[in-house]
């Protein structure tokens, strides 16, 4: 039995075996170890925990100020050295000041001052304002009209004729026609005056040129003007008449007598009475006031500018006379808060040698006047004293100023659209012995409009320069 155990047991001590002798022949697991260096150690950075370079945008900004500021500097640097010592320049968008130079030195500013009293009318009269031409008679009785007939000024500083053409270099237009305020009379069956066609200007006071103008400044220049005014006085080829309104009853008269209605009296010129009983028979508007202004700006016409004053002034205080009306041109400016130091207003139309204004002053008015003045000023290589300036530059089509001349008297003040489209205002008044000459002061007006060209100058803040190191 011992040896029948042995045989059954010795297969499985051989399969064993063979287990045990496979296990120590099969080689150990292989474990495979990535090792990752770790990375070199930072310098510490040297920067102090309250460093700005901890926050380094605002100083970026400031910065970035800075270099922009100089840059417009080294621009207006350029031209500075050309601009006389009597002269000003003044460039601003909104509130900040692009150039400045004197721009407090009061300047004799020629036919800009038109600008302010553009400005002030706007405010005063309103752009809808109207001119209005009357006439009044006693009451006609089967077309014959017993007694004088008056003609009322209302102060239409561009009442004309078709007849008579304007002599000077830029003509008038959006002019107000004479002839219907005739033409009333035939359609109310109107045969005849018996009396005198009587020309009224008592809306503003007898003073029909500035004094102090002296005798440089010719009718053809201005004057003389009234309430009542047509073709700005003329009563023929070349001659002025003494009394604007006389003058105009005249125009008048003859019209009238060449429609076939006859007139016993004469041409006359004398106050309404105050106890007559008139009726209004006919009467003329102007254009909108808007668009006179057109024309003066345009023209720069000096009769238009000095009647405005006197308008000013009858409005707002009842007295038609220039120094009331400057007065209140004066206060008006007060109000805008324009600064008033060293400016002195002797006339409308800025041919007084004795008118001062600054370029602080007009930029201030085309910051401060109603909306509607920048939309009548000429435009450059377009219209009016412009036409002809500016021609293929940017500043073409774009800029709209007033000029201004004088004998050693330059002015341009106005806007430009900036390189970005944003309006931008200047002033630039030039006096001295040859700033007329186109030699003199046309580099100093395209250094101006190149100036506002290139605006606004941006250099971006650089914040990489002013991190932590």
């Amino acid at each position: 039995m011992p040896v029948l155990a042995a045989w059954a047991l010795a297969p499985a001590i051989m399969m064993a075996g063979a287990w045990q002798y496979a296990e120590a022949n099969v080689p150990p697991t292989t474990t495979t170890t990535t090792t990752t260096l770790p990375p070199p150690p930072r310098a510490e950075l040297a920067t102090p925990l309250f460093s700005y370079r901890r926050h380094p945008s605002p100083i970026a900004d400031r910065v970035a100020a800075s270099a922009t500021a100089r840059a417009v500097a080294a621009q207006v640097e350029r031209f500075e050295d050309e601009i006389p010592d009597g002269s000003c320049v003044r460039v601003v968008d909104g509130d900040t000041v692009i150039a400045d130079i004197r721009p407090d030195l009061p300047l004799i500013p020629a036919s800009n001052e038109k600008l302010i009293i553009a400005a002030v009318a706007l405010e005063v009269l309103g752009p809808d304002h109207r001119f209005r031409t009357e006439l009044q008679s006693p009451r006609p009785v089967g077309g014959v009209i017993p007694g004088d007939v008056y003609l009322i000024g209302g102060g239409d500083p561009v009442l004309r004729t078709a007849d008579v053409p304007d002599p000077l270099r830029y003509p008038a237009f959006n002019t107000t026609a004479l002839e219907p305020l005739v033409d009333q009379l035939a359609v109310l069956g109107i045969t005849e005056i018996q009396g005198d066609i009587v020309g009224d200007g008592s809306r503003y006071d007898d003073e029909f040129r500035v004094p102090e103008w002296g005798d440089d400044i010719t009718n053809v220049d201005a004057g003389p003007y009234d309430a009542l005014l047509v073709n700005d006085g003329l009563i023929g080829r070349g001659n002025y008449g003494l009394n604007p309104s006389r003058s105009a009853a005249r125009v008048f008269f003859d019209l009238a007598a060449a429609r076939g209605i006859t007139i016993t009296g004469a041409a006359a010129n004398r106050d309404r009475p105050v106890d007559a009983d008139l009726t209004t028979l006919a009467l003329v508007e102007s254009l909108p006031l808007d668009d006179v202004l057109v024309e003066m700006l345009h023209t720069s016409d000096n009769n238009t500018a000095e009647m405005l004053v006197k308008e000013i002034g009858f409005v707002r205080s009842g007295d038609g006379t220039r120094p009331a009306g400057l007065e209140q041109v004066r206060a008006v400016l007060a109000d805008w808060d324009v600064p008033l130091a060293g400016v002195e207003l002797r006339d409308g139309s800025g041919l007084s040698r004795d008118n001062r204004l600054t370029c602080r002053a007009l930029t201030s008015v085309l910051a401060a006047a109603p909306p509607g003045l920048v939309d009548v000023l000429p435009v450059a290589g377009r219209d009016g004293t412009l036409a002809t300036q500016f021609l293929g530059t940017d500043a073409e089509g774009r800029l709209q100023a007033k000029t201004g001349t004088l004998t050693g008297v330059k002015a341009l003040t106005g806007t430009q659209p900036a390189g970005d489209g944003r309006p931008v205002d200047f002033s630039v008044v030039m006096n001295g012995e040859g700033v007329d000459d186109p030699a003199v002061h046309l580099p100093v007006w395209t250094a101006v409009i190149d100036l506002i060209g290139d605006y606004p100058i941006v250099i971006d803040p650089d914040v990489d320069r002013f991190t932590p190191r």
